[in-house]
């Protein structure tokens, strides 16, 4: 009977939580293995890599962890074109964001909520969510990313004067890929005319 009630015990007790730089390795993976998805529709067949990291964080008992889940499945139904879903996946991951604001730490991976949100309105072509979520980021945690998300939504939007000082922000960078630097330099042309 002792032995039932210890064995009870040790299955109650709560998993503990895995460090958060192994959250962050594996919520990175299963990001850019989500986002390997994009350019080929999220073919079923290619989701083998995303599932293997949506496993293994799901095995980890941190808020960080589920955020990073949420994340990951909403890249995965903006690669397939499911907005509604995506939709619904972007409210939970902002809910689980808030609570882990709210508990001292704001959600970072694979990105924080805004700059995720942006990130995929951006990939379904809603310019201007994606533009007002951007707009948020670059409010709240100003990353070179958000800057030239904000720009590219802008521009899409033909919004040229916040396009224009989006790239002008995002242009104070160094170190950003040559690509980047390259789409910059470009649009700012445009800013001066």
């Amino acid at each position: 009977m002792v032995f039932l009630i210890l064995i009870a015990l040790l299955i109650q007790q709560p998993a503990k939580p895995v460090p958060d730089s192994e959250v962050q390795r594996v919520a990175m993976a299963g990001w850019l293995a989500a986002r390997a998805l994009a350019p080929k529709g999220g073919a079923i067949d290619l989701l083998g890599p995303v599932n293997a990291r949506l496993k293994e964080l799901d095995q980890m008992p941190n808020t960080s962890a589920r955020y990073a889940e949420i994340a990951i499945r909403a890249a995965v139904s903006a690669a397939q074109e499911e907005r509604d879903e995506m939709a619904l996946l972007l409210t939970h991951a902002r809910d689980l964001s808030n609570q882990m604001g709210l508990a001292g730490a704001p959600a970072e991976w694979p990105l924080a909520i805004d700059e995720l949100e942006g990130e995929l309105w951006l990939e379904v072509d809603r310019f201007t969510e994606a533009r007002d979520a951007y707009e948020r980021a670059t409010r709240t945690r100003p990353t070179p990313n958000a800057w030239i998300g904000l720009g590219r939504a802008a521009a899409k939007l033909g919004d040229t004067v916040t396009a224009c000082r989006a790239y002008t922000n995002a242009g104070t960078t160094q170190g950003l890929p040559q690509q980047v630097e390259l789409e910059i330099s470009l649009y700012r042309l445009k800013c001066q005319v």
